[in-house]
């Protein structure tokens, strides 16, 4: 995921030609039943669980077992869907079930989730991380927010994990693109380091997403649904 390059380093009036840690991208082909769905620019790790993750966030599937096979070799994937006439269900968003987490428990979250190599040596990863009930958590690294979040979607679909009952965490901004994501795939809170778009605040608030900006420190901003927060109390004036 991380290759080395030439540049030349400036330093006020100094500069050096040193060798540079940058992330590696590469571009993948995305087949459906054979025909070419699109091309996909994303980092070279995590290329199943993006391409389960990316189905189902985006509507082509439901669920795993729609899958009839998948085949990956050097830059592409082709996967066959056993409804060979399915349609895209971009406009599709489920309502999330009930589930709740700690004010602590999101900080520490966090916390784990900045714990980036990757990202300390070249700056150039988002990171997407899913936590479980039982304490297990996942991390997901690439150099597409997007694309980080399908590969999240896609290790909890292949390891049989319930996304109902997952806190997600991104280190980006949240696009109207992450909240449906989410929506679909019934992933019930949403928390991120940096900031949410008015749409993205809609789409959340109508799904029964919990949406939450600004993670730092212990601090942030819950946008919608903060009853799922367990341990805050409102008071209204």
């Amino acid at each position: 995921m991380i290759e080395e390059r030439t540049c030349i380093r400036v330093d006020g009036l100094s500069y050096s030609v040193v060798s540079d840690a940058v992330a590696e991208e590469i571009q993948i082909e995305l087949l459906i039943n054979g025909d070419l769905l699109k091309r996909v620019s994303l980092s070279p790790s995590g290329i199943r669980e993006f391409v389960v993750g990316h189905l189902l966030s985006e509507g082509y599937i439901g669920e795993l077992e729609e899958i009839a096979a998948m085949h990956i070799e050097g830059r592409r994937a082709n996967v066959t869907l056993r409804n060979a006439g399915m349609q895209n269900r971009k406009g599709h968003a489920e309502k999330t079930e009930w589930f709740a987490v700690s004010r602590d428990g999101i900080f520490r979250s966090m916390h784990m989730l900045l714990d980036s190599d990757a990202h300390r040596i070249t700056g150039g990863f988002h990171r997407a991380g899913v936590f479980c009930e039982d304490g297990t958590a996942w991390m997901a690294e690439d150099i597409g927010r997007h694309n980080a979040m399908d590969k999240a979607i896609g290790h909890c679909l292949l390891e049989r994990i319930d996304l109902s009952r997952v806190l997600v965490l991104m280190t980006s901004r949240i696009s109207s693109g992450l909240a449906l994501k989410c929506s679909r795939a019934r992933i019930p809170i949403l928390a991120s380091r940096g900031a949410p778009t008015s749409l993205a605040i809609e789409i959340a608030d109508a799904a029964g997403t919990t949406l939450i900006g600004f993670v730092r420190g212990e601090r942030m901003n819950i946008y919608t649904h903060p009853e799922r927060i367990a341990d805050l109390t409102l008071t209204t004036k």
